[in-house]
């Protein structure tokens, strides 16, 4: 009936063991196949284990597939992912930008304004100054 259709999203409590990620398109899996290729795809200083997304099996997949050799690694994703949320890394940003706000600067110059005298403004004519004029000079018999 509806022709779009809202992609399901697996969370983690814990999150990968790898890059961190907690929520992920795809659902997470036991990292008990993949851990004996961590240490050498992700070069890892220490041994992890626990639940893994997708995205780094796939990782540890390509990783099994390069010829003997080959020294490329995924070091740059372990806990990629890691930290606060993007909600409150927002409000962060937000109260940061109110101080800011509310906190002059000390060398800040202060604009002259230049304000006329009385003397100095002109006279403009009113509206009705205006039109009783013109009443007058096109429609007095």
């Amino acid at each position: 009936m509806f022709s779009f259709h809202k992609p399901k999203v697996y969370r983690s409590s814990t999150g990968c063991c790898i890059c961190k990620a907690k929520s992920s398109s795809s659902r997470f899996t036991d990292s008990k196949k993949y851990e004996d290729d961590f240490m050498l795809c992700f070069q890892l200083d220490e041994r992890r284990s626990g639940e893994i997304c997708n995205a780094c099996v796939l990782l540890v997949k390509r990783f099994k597939k390069l010829p003997p050799g080959n020294d490329r690694n995924w070091r740059h994703v372990v806990d990629a992912r890691a930290g606060p949320g993007i909600k409150s890394l927002t409000k962060f940003k937000a109260k940061n930008k109110r101080k800011l706000k509310d906190k002059p600067d000390k060398f800040a110059k202060k604009k002259h304004v230049y304000v006329k005298t009385e003397a100095d403004r002109e006279q403009s004519p009113s509206i009705s100054d205006d039109l009783n004029g013109w009443l007058n000079r096109n429609f007095a018999s």
